[in-house]
Formats: C-alpha cells, sequence, structure tokens
C-alpha cells in the first residue's frame, strides 16, 4: 500500500465463498492481508458483494480472533466472556478504563515533571557558570540568526 492511499478508503468485497476481493488493486487478499493494510494505516471497508451490507466491523471481529488464536492471550478469557455475555458492553467499559487510565498516568508523568524535573532543570540554569554558558550560546545563536536572515535578504540559501 503507498502512503498516500492511507487516506483513501480501500474498498474489499467479501463474496459468498467468503474469499476477500481488494477492488483497488484487483487481487484477492486474505484476512492478515487486510491485518497488514490496517497496520500500515490503511482505510478498509469490508462490503457483502450480494446484499452491499458493510461488514468491515465482522471483518476485523475475524482478523482479532485470529490473532487470538495465533498468541493465545490477547485479552483475559474472562474478558471475553464478558463480552459476549454483555452484547459488548465489557468491552466498551474495557476501553473506557483504559482511556482513564492513560489520562491518569499521563497526569501523573506531567506532575514527576512539574514537580522533579522542573525544578532541577532551573536549579542547573541558576549556576553561574551554567548560566554564563546559557547567555553565550543564545548570544551565537541570535548572531547566527542575524546572518541567516542577511544572506536570505541577498537572496541566497
Amino acid at each position: 500500500m503507498n502512503p498516500q492511499d492511507k487516506n483513501t478508503v480501500k474498498v474489499i468485497k467479501r463474496y459468498q465463498n467468503r474469499k476477500l476481493y481488494d477492488t483497488q488493486d484487483s487481487c484477492y487478499v486474505t484476512l492478515e492481508d487486510i491485518r497488514d493494510m490496517i497496520k500500515q494505516g490503511g482505510e478498509i471497508q469490508v462490503i457483502d458483494n450480494a446484499s452491499k451490507e458493510d461488514l468491515t466491523s465482522v471483518t476485523f471481529a475475524q482478523i482479532i480472533f485470529e490473532e487470538e488464536k495465533k498468541t493465545r492471550g490477547i485479552l483475559p478469557l474472562n474478558t471475553f466472556k464478558q463480552i459476549i455475555a454483555t452484547g459488548g458492553e465489557a468491552l466498551k467499559e474495557l476501553v473506557q478504563k483504559s482511556i482513564v487510565t492513560a489520562g491518569r498516568e499521563i497526569q501523573q508523568v506531567k506532575t514527576f515533571v512539574d514537580k522533579q524535573i522542573k525544578p532541577t532543570v532551573e536549579s542547573v540554569q541558576s549556576i553561574p557558570a551554567v548560566a554564563q554558558e546559557i547567555r553565550q550560546l543564545r548570544s551565537k545563536i541570535e548572531t547566527l540568526e542575524s546572518k541567516l536572515k542577511q544572506y536570505e535578504k541577498r537572496g541566497k540559501p
């Protein structure tokens, strides 16, 4: 899949014999091929050739199922039972909890940086030798920026 195709939805037709046909590249594909397209950032839509029904989510579930068979344990067995028992509500809750947990962890990292690392960096900057070196670096950067502007005015790269 070409990088420029990532924003284009690739339509895959599913025939009655369960074969999958890539309408863009005019070839049959496997679930593994679709998995790889998704991993590369592609947008995929799977449509039943006869009924025109959208089978994308069913196909993605099949891909997850095949991955589960290979790796033996993407999710705990109890999670799958809950998904079946609640009609997908457990999966929705799992995703929501993951988002909340990730948000908390990001906040904890931010708090750590603000409380621990930021003061350390600021205290290092207050050491006279470091402060002097920072001033010298700023001066050199300003000089380089000035020279760059002069070259740009003359039309030189």
